[in-house]
């Protein structure tokens, strides 16, 4: 139970590698990495839908679900769940809460090391150093003209534990990520696709809190 609430954390903060990038084609590594810098160190917030769908190794089976998120900077996050199931996350500087059918609880993100670990990397992402991040992740950039992904290989546990590779498509005609795809240690697949991105409008502030 405790390892599948850390990798649906995880999930949830790779979601802020996902910031527009204004792309053009025959760009460098080294330029492809500066525009996502830049781009997201500019991003104040960021909203949208996604769809996931998990396929089990063992199972040969998929599992689809669906729902919306919402960024803003100075640690604010959530993550809903609102197809076939609800379920939400919420990180609001250093409070976490999580909702789900069977109730409400409260983490003080200060007292767990492993959520210090979480919102370290998650900040990371969000300032763009994601793709430059050689403490916790091997980062080979691959592509040319409009399509390009970030293959990252995590170093550091508890990440190494579960994952073994994370990919970040973006799709440079639309200027923006357009999917993720995690691989587990046991040959289980994430695949999150984005859905109607939108950055830097505003978000009201009680959506970082439970209602």
């Amino acid at each position: 139970m405790i390892l599948d609430m850390k990798k649906q954390i995880f999930i949830f903060f790779l979601f802020l590698l996902t910031a527009p990038a204004m792309f053009a084609q025959n760009y460098s590594q080294a330029q492809v990495r500066q525009r996502i810098n830049n781009v997201a160190a500019n991003m104040r917030t960021m909203t949208c839908n996604f769809v996931q769908t998990k396929t089990l190794h063992m199972l040969k089976s998929k599992v689809t679900s669906r729902g919306n998120m919402y960024y803003s900077r100075a640690n604010r996050l959530r993550w809903e769940y609102t197809s076939p199931y609800h379920y939400t996350f919420i990180l609001n500087g250093q409070t976490v809460w999580l909702k789900n059918s069977r109730g409400n609880s409260r983490i003080n993100v200060a007292q767990s090391k492993m959520f210090k670990e979480i919102t370290r990397i998650m900040m990371s992402s969000v300032l763009g150093t994601c793709v430059s991040n050689n403490r916790d992740f091997n980062v080979s950039l691959q592509g040319h003209g409009n399509s390009w992904q970030a293959v990252m290989r995590p170093k550091r546990s508890p990440m190494k534990q579960m994952f073994s590779t994370i990919t970040v498509y973006f799709d440079m005609a639309r200027s923006m990520v357009s999917s993720v795809r995690m691989v587990e240690r046991n040959g289980d697949t994430t695949v999150i696709q984005l859905r109607n991105v939108r950055t830097n409008t505003p978000v009201n502030a009680k959506v970082f809190s439970l209602n």
